[in-house]
């Protein structure tokens, strides 16, 4: 989720974002910003509010800066959408208009501060300290317990409800009948689970379930249950699969930010679509079981139960003292599943075998080895030999073989460990292409200025938010940072091996404005590109 909400020491760090299609005025208002005392950080501009739309959905900042009249989408337009985007988001209004209607209708859209130009200095600065104030201020209310809409019963038939709905077991007609008349209006095409697991400390509970519920109120089509004190489970529905899957990666990355101080990991994952309210308790339970593990091996991912579609027979080629019919069982299972297949292995046609020391000693180092296969597949170097001494210290498979006990349990956490390392691997398999797709279309087009987050998602066939999502995840960094890293690498190359003067070095690396191009160049090597230049010719 970009780089907003980050803490300096103990001090929250407030990431300002710069629209202004007029260059000096928005090269004023930066370098402001960047001179000021305190956690603020300038995290980036744009000069109009299509092309910032783009950029900001994947820095995701704190605050926003703008003008109104700019070309493409204007003020009013850019903060309509951001706000939908980022409900947290704070907004100060530069204009050079100030009739009343200009003024109303910022009032309309929850704008924070309405400055005229031309703006002083010390007047931009009071007003970001102002709003910053504020942002704390409602995050310590969002920690005070709130009274319910609903009237205790309500509430605790609602509870009710949902657990009914997770959990199953109960007929269509009644779950409908119990919606009717607790006014939830559920009756969609598309419905789907999401499951999140915090990481907080016992005393943080209570600030948790009031910042969820203050961040979820007035959502009409989404239901809510804390599982347990740290887990959360939704359900959303909606009209489209598309539109489905878009709510759910914006909800999530809505709640990632706004729990931050309470829970700075936040592992979720982004059930299968049903399209029966029966199905939802089914969709629940294998959100569940795929949490788990995606806690302990992916903690603070979002992670799509497609990701982890199931492994045809032939993904892992198996060969030792277990049945192909078992194997193939293996490849398509999932955690839960583990028990039972230990119970088939060892009670099963061919138990007998496992009487004998040698045998157990035989089929646990075929699990080891299996699981080496599996773990190193999942590494970027695809070093067996390192996951090999990983597990040698851990397991002693000749001494665990003497005991029949010890066989039998070392012989179910190999198999856990193959399931595990298989599922979650999956999900980065899954959109390798995709990832390589993208880069490829940017290394292509980086110097097309209107190249954006939104236009390379929609080239992939994804949404700008599942898009954003999985390409952090898979490479670490936000697609900006790796476009931004694209244009230095070829704006380092100009600089050296020809005599281009800075604005046209800009121009076809994707920078209409040269001072901003510098700007980016000195913020992202350290030093300025004349500087760079001089740098990398002899004296």
């Amino acid at each position: 989720m970009g780089t907003c909400g980050r803490e300096l020491g103990k001090e929250r760090m407030y990431q300002i974002f710069v629209v202004e299609d007029e260059l000096l005025i928005r090269q004023s208002i930066r370098n402001t910003i960047e001179q000021m005392q305190g956690p603020y950080s300038f995290c980036g501009e744009a000069s109009d509010g299509e092309m910032a739309l783009s950029i900001m959905q994947d820095l995701m900042p704190d605050i926003l800066v703008t003008d109104i009249r700019m070309p493409f989408l204007d003020g009013f337009g850019l903060i309509r959408h951001a706000k939908s985007i980022m409900p947290w988001l704070k907004v100060i209004i530069i204009s050079g208009y100030g009739d009343f209607e200009y003024a109303r209708k910022a009032i309309t859209l929850g704008v924070d501060q309405y400055l005229l130009k031309p703006v002083r200095s010390a007047e931009l600065i009071r007003v970001i300290h102002e709003t910053a104030e504020q942002i704390e201020k409602e995050k310590a209310d969002k920690a005070l317990p709130v009274g319910f809409d609903e009237t205790e019963v309500q509430d605790a038939l609602l509870k009710h409800f949902m657990q009914q709905l997770l959990y199953g077991g109960v007929e269509t007609d009644v779950l409908l009948g119990q919606a009717g008349m607790l006014k939830l209006d559920i009756i969609r095409p598309f419905y789907l689970v999401c499951v999140c697991q915090f990481e907080t400390g016992a005393q943080d509970h209570g600030r948790l379930a009031s910042i969820v519920r203050n961040v979820l109120r007035g959502s009409e089509q989404v239901l809510y249950y804390f599982n347990a004190a740290d887990q959360l489970t939704l359900v959303l529905f909606e009209n489209s699969e598309e539109e489905l899957d878009e709510q759910a990666y914006r909800i999530l990355q809505i709640l990632k930010h706004e729990v931050q101080d309470v829970s700075p990991v936040v592992t979720a994952v982004v059930g299968e679509q049903v399209q029966r309210i029966g199905s939802i308790s089914r969709s629940h339970k294998m959100a569940v079981d795929l949490l788990k593990h995606v806690s302990a091996i992916s903690a603070g991912q979002i992670v799509h139960m497609g990701d982890t579609g199931q492994l045809t027979a032939d993904a892992v080629r198996f060969s030792g003292p277990l049945r192909q019919e078992f194997l193939q069982k293996l490849t398509a299972a999932s955690v839960s599943d583990v028990p039972a297949l230990l119970d088939e292995m060892l009670t099963g046609e061919d138990s007998e075998q496992y009487q004998s020391r040698l045998m157990r000693y035989y089929t646990l180092v075929f699990l080891m080895k299996s699981a080496v296969q599996s773990i190193a597949a999942g590494r970027k170097d695809g070093s067996e030999k390192d996951a090999a001494d990983e597990l040698s210290e851990k397991y002693d498979v000749f001494t665990a073989s003497i005991r029949y006990e010890t066989f039998r349990e070392t012989a179910g956490e190999l198999l856990r460990m193959i399931v595990d390392s298989r599922q979650i691997r999956t999900a980065s398999d899954k959109y390798s292409h995709v990832i390589a797709l993208a880069e490829s279309y940017a290394e292509k087009n980086f110097c097309d200025p209107n190249i954006s987050l939104i236009s390379v998602a929609r080239h992939v066939g994804m949404s700008a938010a599942h898009f954003s999502t999985v390409f952090s995840q898979h490479e670490g960094r936000t697609f900006i940072s790796y476009l931004t890293s694209l244009r230095m690498e070829k704006a380092k190359e100009l600089l050296t091996s020809t005599n281009a003067r800075l604005a046209d070095i800009a121009l076809e690396i994707g920078y209409n404005e040269p001072n901003y191009f510098s700007h980016v160049f000195r913020k992202t090597v350290g030093i300025t590109p004349k500087e760079y230049r001089n740098a990398g010719r002899p004296g």
